[in-house]
């Protein structure tokens, strides 16, 4: 047994020093931040098509030895490690699943059960309608936890929102996501939020707004029973009540709308942005100066009612389209790979993570108490020029700390006591593909988080 041990921890360790190639970090381009299946070259030519399918078939077979061999060196691993006491300093703890110390509650995300649908958004819901919207951080719980999905090419059906018990994290109830009455809402849900009457849901430049007093009464419905018969197309584990739900609104941003979140008084809606890949391209004029950074999260005030306010709208360029926006009242500036932000009282999180590594909450002391920086910009396309406040969240000027938690961290939310995170690694699109490497943690539940465990 001591041999396979050390034989086993000799091949990760192999395995951590190829974990960087492309065996372990395939993506290809879903839109908004997702990361979905390989991609193949295919050759010109019908020789070199024969001869990449012989080359496929040896990779393929190689392939599967390696991930047979790294399973069962990591499977030794977590047997050997169980009974050496020196665990702690070979750190390896975090690499099997175990939390964090800052983790206060977490509990199983639903859904991934199979292929059909992968979480993206997290936020957290009262039993009644907070207004004005700004009161929502001063409540002192919230009973109900909610997750959204976007459709993998294995359904038919739409978008979806969950909602769960937020102490037992029981999945209660579940809407199938519409844009009218007759279109189906497909989108990346990359980020959801509760802001007044409204949980919003980003993708696509836009944010669409969904009834929250709707998603309320239903839940309280005794009369709501899940179907008799499994529906076709959903997950074993969301077979529950569910109503059609259709956007009370819907509003373009000056953002790739990869995620939101609200403060109590803006929304916050950012982009991810990956600068060596053309498919996650910054949006030109958000490298506005005097920043320079490749992206900025839009910021736009709301009435009480959480409906953003701002009403000067333009054109600007995102890749090949040219998309319709709405001007933010102010802007965030901040590093890319972000798939999540969320303003923390005294610290702004983001959620950090692009393919199969780990990925990173990232704190920074927060800016937006102080007195920003006038920022002037043009979109591509237009002759005007456009100001609005900026702040910077800078590594060399109000960075915090930097903490490591599982393999696709996405959309962030805090409810004023605790900050909420969730992950599409547990998703069976990622998870057997990316547990290839030993030393990626696959995390399976979302987090209820104690700040005060990391940066004080």
């Amino acid at each position: 047994m001591q041999r396979r041990f050390i034989l086993a921890v000799l091949f990760c360790m192999f395995i951590g020093t190829i974990s960087e190639a492309s065996l372990f970090d395939v993506n290809t381009e879903v839109s908004d931040g997702s990361k979905a299946a390989v991609s193949e070259d295919v050759s010109k030519t019908k020789t070199s098509e024969k001869s990449e399918n012989k080359k496929t078939s040896i990779f393929k077979r190689i392939a599967k030895t390696i991930k047979k061999a790294a399973v069962t060196a990591k499977d030794a691993i977590k047997d050997g490690a169980s009974t050496i006491k020196e665990k702690a300093e070979a750190k390896i703890d975090n690499i099997f699943d175990k939390k964090p110390k800052f983790v206060a509650k977490s509990h199983k995300i639903p859904g991934h059960d199979d292929k059909k649908f992968v979480c993206q958004g997290i936020t957290y819901l009262s039993d009644k309608v907070i207004s004005p919207a700004s009161d929502q951080k001063n409540q002192d719980s919230y009973p109900y936890t909610v997750l959204s999905f976007y459709p993998t090419k294995k359904t038919t059906k739409p978008s979806q929102l969950v909602v769960l018990n937020a102490k037992t994290g029981k999945a209660i109830c579940r809407f199938e996501l519409y844009q009218s009455e007759d279109k189906a809402y497909t989108g990346h849900a990359g980020g959801i939020t509760l802001a007044g009457e409204f949980i919003w849901a980003a993708s696509g430049s836009k944010i669409y707004g969904f009834d929250a007093k709707t998603i309320i009464d239903f839940i309280k419905d005794d009369t709501a029973k899940k179907p008799d018969t499994k529906p076709t197309g959903i997950p074993k584990s969301l077979n529950l009540p569910y109503k059609k739900l259709v956007a009370k609104a819907i509003y373009e941003t000056d953002s790739k709308a990869s995620f939101v979140s609200f403060d109590g008084k803006y929304l916050w809606v950012g982009d991810f942005v990956k600068s060596s890949d053309d498919s996650y391209a910054p949006i030109p004029h958000h490298k506005s100066k005097p920043f320079n950074r490749s992206t900025w999260i839009s910021g736009y005030l709301t009435d009480s009612k959480g409906m953003p306010t701002s009403n000067t709208k333009y054109e600007y360029k995102s890749g090949d389209s040219v998309k319709n926006g709405h001007k933010p009242d102010a802007v965030i500036c901040c590093r890319e790979s972000v798939q999540g932000m969320s303003v923390c009282d005294d610290y702004i999180a983001l959620s950090i993570s692009y393919g199969a590594k780990n990925g990173k909450l990232a704190f920074y002391r927060n800016p937006l108490n102080e007195k920003g920086t006038i920022i002037s910009y043009k979109p591509e396309g237009q002759s005007k020029t456009y100001k609005t406040t900026g702040y910077e969240l800078s590594d060399a000027k109000n960075w915090a700390e930097t903490v490591t938690i599982g393999a696709g961290s996405e959309d962030l939310d805090y409810d004023g006591h605790y900050l909420y995170v969730t992950f599409e690694g547990g998703s069976p699109n990622y998870k057997t593909r990316w547990s290839l490497n030993p030393q990626v943690n696959i995390e399976e539940d979302y987090y209820l988080i104690n700040i005060d465990k990391i940066v004080n």
